[in-house]
């Protein structure tokens, strides 16, 4: 046992200079003494000093109002983002979308998610026209730190669709020890009924107050009841949330055609929603190496790349979990309801 530790040591360590978060699978992540010297704290720190110099060498034409609300408050919101033909036009191609529709069980939820390929944009010339539109990557680009492109999807998150518990997405809670980026562009209205974006504002930023309570959240982790703070998603109780923003937490109910870029660094949630409801987005995430100091390349073909990466991950995680007898954590919807409703 201790040879097979010894001999996964420089993994480990190599771990922590990369975005790896769990608190369970490093044990130097993990560690308590490490965590009481500063090693958590360290990482928060420095993670967020250099996606801050990658977000000033991508800020050039970036609107100064967009820079400002991302950096302060920790998102972005366009209301109205597209002119609303292409706005309608785009709802019904992604509507009749035909890219691989995979699913993740989350309580009483089920996020269904469409990989917008480059082999599928093909047949979805809108969705591309917008992917490729110089303003959108500038601000994707800034949002993410990173010249590369998030990876893109078509997203329905269905609500109350079992009696299973609730849904752990509507806790609030922070994805990793760095900043984050995710996108939405709606596609029909959200309100109270389907699950509107829950952020506390200013919580992105790295007060005292914040860097008081990585401290202490490091140190109980490992141990901690909810897998999800275990793996380094932390959950934030109410009134620690309200300690680390600006203002109480913001729900954003808003129409159709509107842009949220968020930092989810920050305090966030999925809204409660009523049962048998839904709503659909174009949805994307960027998460980078944290410490590399310079934004990467955006070449296409590297844009490209990450899919055929990501696909080859699943299909793999596919042939482990059905070697275990079991489905996928993201699994494939088979039929010609998958998609379309």
């Amino acid at each position: 046992m201790m040879l097979k530790r010894l001999a996964r040591l420089p993994l480990w360590l190599a771990e922590l200079f990369t975005g790896t978060k769990s608190f369970v699978a490093n044990p130097l992540i993990g560690s308590r003494r490490l965590n009481r010297w500063g090693l958590h704290v360290g990482r928060v720190a420095l993670a967020h000093g250099v996606i801050r110099l990658r977000m000033a060498m991508l800020g050039w034409r970036v609107p100064r109002e967009d820079r400002r609300q991302f950096i302060e408050q920790g998102f972005v919101l366009k209301r109205n983002y597209l002119p609303e033909d292409e706005y309608h036009a785009l709802v019904e191609e992604v509507r009749q979308g035909r890219g691989e529709v995979r699913q993740c069980i989350q309580g009483d939820a089920r996020p269904r998610r469409m990989l917008l390929a480059p082999e599928v944009l093909e047949a979805m010339p809108r969705t591309r026209a917008l992917m490729q539109d110089p303003a959108f990557r500038r601000l994707m680009r800034f949002c993410a730190g990173h010249l590369r492109m998030p990876i893109c999807h078509a997203e329905q998150v269905m609500n109350g669709v079992s009696e299973a518990p609730p849904d752990p997405q509507t806790n609030l809670h922070v994805d990793t020890f760095q900043p984050t980026m995710k996108f939405w562009l709606y596609l029909e209205d959200v309100s109270d009924l389907n699950g509107p974006f829950v952020f506390v504002p200013g919580s992105n930023r790295l007060s005292r107050e914040r860097l008081s309570w990585e401290y202490r959240m490091s140190q109980e982790a490992r141990g901690h009841a909810d897998r999800y703070t275990a793996r380094g998603s932390f959950r934030v109780e109410p009134e620690a949330a309200a300690r680390l923003g600006d203002k109480p937490s913001q729900s954003f109910q808003v129409p159709g055609n509107t842009l949220l870029i968020a930092n989810t660094f920050g305090v966030h949630a999925r809204g409660h929603a009523q049962p048998g409801t839904s709503r659909l987005a174009l949805w994307g995430m960027s998460r980078t190496n944290p410490f590399i100091p310079l934004p990467g390349l955006g070449f296409e073909s590297l844009n490209r790349l990450q899919y055929r990466v990501l696909q080859r991950m699943r299909r793999r995680e596919d042939e482990r979990a059905a070697a275990r007898g079991v489905k996928a954590s993201w699994h494939r919807v088979e039929g010609k309801d998958a998609w379309q409703r």
